[in-house]
């Protein structure tokens, strides 16, 4: 894994983008590891043209198509899942408005560390919680209930409200899924408590 982790940074740095490491990796990096069998990036595009174009790009480098996702509301292609030759089974997530905040949460995001010699950006712990919160469905995705415990036990104040402030950004514009995403982060922390 530390190998495609390596090549995608390269890839994803020679493209001149704004990209953040998200999901599980990211998680584990802020928080205490745990096992992941994928990479997620969050990418910051201006819109589907140029998400497009990343893709394509990193076709020519030897990454497979697997599945693409368009965001039901914005209508704007969310996650492209890809697959590289040298790493067969593991899949790297591109997403590029699933949660319409990615280059926000990109902004914000901080260099670490995260095998020997390789540094690269990280989301930070407000934003995790606010994707975590987005994606959560504890039917089909039971990991990220254990995770927002991990990030909520790491979280500072400031944390909570970049969390929040996330949160209230991707309700308005339109990626909340239908659901009250304020509303469940907050039960979920004063379950935690």
């Amino acid at each position: 894994m530390d190998d495609l982790l390596r090549r995608v940074h390269g890839d994803l740095g020679s493209l001149r983008l704004g990209f953040a490491l998200v999901g599980g990796h990211a998680v584990s990096v802020r928080t205490t590891p745990r096992f992941t069998c994928d990479l997620d990036f969050a990418i910051a595009v201006h819109d589907d043209r140029e998400a497009e174009s990343v893709v394509a790009s990193l076709a020519a480098r030897g990454y497979r198509i697997v599945a693409l996702v368009e965001q039901a509301t914005t209508k704007r292609l969310a996650t492209v899942r890809l697959e590289h030759a040298s790493a067969p089974g593991v899949m790297v997530d591109l997403l590029f408005a699933t949660s319409g905040i990615e280059p926000e949460l990109v902004a914000a995001a901080g260099d670490v560390t995260i095998v020997p010699g390789l540094t690269m950006p990280v989301a930070s712990i407000g934003h995790l919680l606010a994707m975590k919160v987005l994606s959560m469905d504890d039917r089909h995705r039971p990991q990220d209930r254990q995770d927002l415990a991990a990030l909520l036990a790491k979280a500072a104040p400031a944390d909570v409200a970049v969390a929040e402030s996330a949160l209230a950004l991707i309700s308005r514009r339109g990626c909340d899924r239908g659901r009250d995403l304020a509303g469940s982060f907050a039960r979920l922390r004063a379950g935690m408590a």
